[in-house]
């Protein structure tokens, strides 16, 4: 099914997943909508809209604290909500063996509509799927918006309206003009899932900490200084799950780092107590009181992504892979083809092949 989808939302839930995952981006009138990325020319069928043909552009913004340009696409930033419902999802043809069956079928949801669909599935397989939204790039969407935590504090009132938050402190503003649908009481038997909120925006991960009692997934990759001891201890003051990239787990923090051309204050990071070496990272994150969930566990058919440097984990397939993480005493792991990694879980757990 095409990424966050409706179809793909019952999909998983169908296929076993714990936590149902949405990427959250802003429109320009103010709705959050779901998209994997801030523009839709790879997955929708937005070339072939005439009326929108005049919002393709170059944009340029802080990506997790790394410049991040995008060249003639349409973004989410610049439609209104009017506008991105005129869109249809689509494979993104860089996974080619995904099929296309269900190309053009499928309009982009709304955050309400993800959390309805949540809420439905819930109660149609009687099993509590939790709901772990991304906010995606809070600093460019919320560049010309009434204050800076803008998207932040829309995504807290709605997740608060279905009953996935409390707000424990005061927001920046006013938002009169958020219009949320009358929530439909469930039956006392139905227990809903968990919630988390994901960034890799620390600075956002932070904020919702501070004002929901929600759980925050602090993702990274790009900060040098959050592989650290003290790194982990600042993390530890608002993150209950920390979520680093897979191979920071198999390369280590300086591999990955100078494969993406990312530098550091060698100074800085030894007074910080150097770089956590890999095969010690779950332990440290543990010993600080947060789970650990890596990310992105691939489908069989794409490359894993590791930079197998020399005497570093570097597996020949997936399960493998899947139980070398296992091993290493991780909580949660983010995952695609749930069903094989479900296979692969009860084999490990049962000690079989």
């Amino acid at each position: 099914m095409p990424e966050h989808s409706r179809a793909s939302y019952w999909q998983a839930a169908l296929e076993g997943a714990d936590y149902i995952e949405p990427d959250l981006a802003l429109t320009k009138d103010g709705h959050i909508v779901v998209n994997h990325n801030e523009w839709v020319g790879n997955n929708t069928n937005v070339r072939d809209i005439p009326e929108l043909a005049h919002l393709r552009t170059t944009k340029s913004w802080d990506n997790d604290g790394r410049p991040m340009t995008v060249e003639n696409e349409w973004f989410i930033g610049d439609m209104t909500l009017k506008q991105v419902k005129m869109l249809r999802l689509r494979q993104d043809p860089q996974y080619p063996w995904r099929p296309r069956h269900f190309d053009g079928i499928f309009e982009v949801l709304t955050f309400v509509e993800y959390l309805e669909i949540v809420r439905s599935v819930s109660i149609a397989l009687g099993k509590p799927f939790g709901v772990i939204p991304e906010l995606k790039s809070p600093k460019l969407y919320n560049i010309g918006r009434p204050y800076e935590r803008y998207f932040e504090d829309r995504a807290i009132l709605t997740l608060a309206h279905y009953g996935w938050a409390h707000i424990t402190a005061p927001l920046g503003g006013s938002h009169s003009d958020l219009d949320l649908p009358l929530v439909e009481p469930i039956l006392n038997s139905t227990v809903m899932g968990a919630s988390a909120w994901q960034s890799f925006d620390q600075d956002t991960a932070e904020y919702l900490s501070t004002h929901t009692d929600v759980p925050v997934v602090a993702l990274n990759e790009n900060h040098p200084w959050f592989f650290t001891p003290a790194g982990l201890d600042r993390v530890a003051r608002y993150a209950h799950i920390v979520s680093p990239w897979k191979d920071f787990f198999a390369s280590g923090a300086e591999a990955v780092f100078q494969a993406k051309n990312i530098t550091w204050n060698a100074e800085q990071i030894s007074m910080m107590g150097g770089f956590i070496a890999p095969g010690n990272l779950v332990r440290e994150i543990h010993a600080r009181g947060m789970e650990v969930s890596p990310y992105t566990f691939y489908d069989s058919h794409q490359e894993r992504g590791y930079l197998c440097t020399k005497g570093s984990f570097c597996p020949a397939d997936r399960s493998q892979e899947l139980r070398h993480f296992f091993g290493l005493g991780t909580d949660y792991l983010f995952v695609e083809n749930i069903v094989e990694a479900r296979v692969i879980l009860a084999q490990y757990d049962t000690g079989s092949d």
